[in-house]
Formats: C-alpha cells, structure tokens, sequence
C-alpha cells in the first residue's frame, strides 16, 4: 500500500526525502532513487524536518506508529490510511488525541472516494432532483469488513447523511485466508445498517461470491448503479407520467442516463486528492467520519458475537474487541 503513496507524492512533484520498510530488501526490490533515505525503524525518522508523512503500515503497527508522530514529530502534516485502528478503544484515543486543543497538526484519513468529484456529483444530481437518498446497496466478493466494509460503510454515512441508529449482522465463517497474509483476520460478512428517518444500508460481503463490487443507492424516483471500476455511472428514473402512480407499481420501463465521469478510477490520482486536503486553505480533518465508519465495523462484529441487533452508541463493553485487520 505504502507504493501507492510513493507514486502519488511523485504526481504531485513532492520531494520524497524517506521511505521506511521493516523488510529493507523490499525497498532494494522497488529500485528508489539514491536520494531517498530508506530505513527499516520509523522511529529515527521521528525527528524528520518534512512537511509530511504518510502511514500506511498494517493496521495494528499503524496505530502506535501514528500516536508517536502525532504526538513526539514536528512533522505538522500525516495521511494515515483505513482502518483506523484494530479496536474501537483505540479508534476512541485516537480521535480524541486528534481534536485536542494543543494539537496543531492536520490529520487526514484516507477514504478519498468521498471527496472524489464523481461522487459529489452524483449527491448533486440527486439533490437537484428533489430525490432523497434513503437506501444504500453493496454487494462485494470477498471482502473484510475491516478492510473494504469500512470503505463502503463511509460511502453509506456519506449518501445517507444521517445517524446510524442500529446495526444487525452476521459474520462470514468461511475462513479465507487474507490475501495479506495468514497473521491477518477480517472476514466478510452481511446485514443491515439503520439511520435515523427509515435509510437503510444493506451491504453482503459474503466469502461464497465473486465478480467485481457495485453499490446501488434509491430514492422514492432514482437509482444509480456505481460501477466506479469500470468507471459507469448509472442513473434510472421513473418517468413523469407514472410518478403519480403508487410505488409498487413497476409495470414501466425506466429511464436512463450516464452520468459524466471526472476521473476514472485510480487509486493513487485517489490517494492524491487526500494528499491535496491536508494542504488546503480550508482544511477540516475527517477523523470523526472514519469514527464513525470504524464504529460499524464493530457493530457487526459485535451484533455477531451477541446474536442480535446492537443500536447505537455502540456499548462501551464493544470497544475492547480486537480485530488483526491488514
């Protein structure tokens, strides 16, 4: 992950001054240029006179790795990526290390699908429409509810633009091994998200299926299918002529319209979006969406372990569980 940052400082013409690895080899592999400084302990890096770092280790090593910088660095700038930490205690700490008054850093998370153009201007297209999005659909092959869950259940929060009032969901007990590694356990899972004013997410990232994710969001009139790695962007409406009718009434054909797609999907363009936020004028710190993002997460994990829908604020008795996501 840590080369999607490497190639995105490039795009963006930023001076790499360091790079760190545990596994030094690894950065012998990739050929970096001479005058980069490539260690295998972050800590003699601690005391960097640089504008910014960027922490994409694993999730359990990120957490104490960002808590030093933020804490003991001068460095004034740090990207870290999802998610967040490996529990909600620690997600907790973070977040309120981050929004402390002394602390004078810039702190980005980064999810930047949601400060990508495309999806602002599907929010848009909606909201110039007078259509309310009120369900959110994600069915994805394989994946963690660490690892993409936690970039779909931001999606949701971010279309919703709602309180989640509760969370019921069952864990995949398949046991796919983690294509990080074996040391790593996320499994998939599926269930339901509920907000306030009756939205709903629906998300199955069950391990039995494959074929590349979609997200589906509806609203009394639209639906727009997200397609974002084939960059297709669809919207189908009900014609004028049959708005007057009830709503399960379907004997019609929709319209449809592509919506124009601004950047294709790319995760380090992506990732530079995230970079570009730190060093924005009006810079504001995302680290309360991802909060709430990582709080899902283990909500479905503990609606699991507990067999029942578990509402929110999620139960201090939750924070404590520990997940090894990669």
């Amino acid at each position: 992950m840590g080369i999607r940052h490497y190639k995105a400082l490039k795009k963006l013409k930023i001076k790499i001054d360091a790079i760190c690895d545990k596994n030094l080899f690894k950065l012998k592999v990739h050929k970096f240029s001479n005058n980069i400084k490539k260690v295998n302990d972050y800590k003699k890096l601690i005391n960097s006179n640089v504008d910014l770092v960027c922490i994409a280790s694993n999730t359990r090593s990120r957490y104490k790795i960002f808590k030093e910088f933020l804490i003991k660095s001068k460095i004034k700038n740090i990207l870290i990526e999802k998610p967040l930490c490996t529990s909600f205690k620690q997600c907790k700490e973070i977040s309120n290390l981050v929004k402390q008054k002394k602390n004078k850093k810039r702190i980005y998370v980064n999810t930047f699908r949601t400060i990508s153009k495309n999806y602002s201007n599907i929010k848009n297209h909606f909201k110039k429409n007078k259509e309310k999005i009120s369900h959110v659909f994600i069915n994805s092959p394989s994946a963690g509810l660490g690892n993409m869950g936690s970039v779909f259940f931001d999606v949701g929060n971010y279309f919703l633009e709602d309180k989640v009032v509760s969370v019921t969901s069952w864990i995949d007990k398949t046991g796919t091994i983690n294509p990080r590694g074996k040391t790593f356990k996320d499994p998939g899972g599926y269930g339901i998200v509920r907000y306030k004013n009756n939205k709903k997410l629906f998300f199955d990232l069950s391990e039995n299926t494959s074929l590349p994710y979609e997200i589906i969001l509806k609203s009394k009139n639209f639906q727009c299918n997200l397609d974002e790695l084939n960059n297709e962007y669809t919207i189908k409406k009900k014609p004028k002529k049959f708005k007057s009718k009830p709503n399960y009434f379907y004997l019609y054909k929709p319209e449809k319209k592509k919506l124009k797609s601004t950047n294709k999907y790319d995760v380090v363009l992506l990732t530079t979006l995230s970079i570009k936020k730190l060093f924005a004028k009006n810079f504001k710190s995302n680290i309360d969406h991802s909060l709430k993002t990582m709080e899902i997460v283990f909500a479905c994990h503990a609606s699991d372990g507990e067999q029942k829908t578990v509402n929110f604020p999620l139960d201090k008795k939750f924070y404590n569980k520990n997940i090894n996501f990669a």
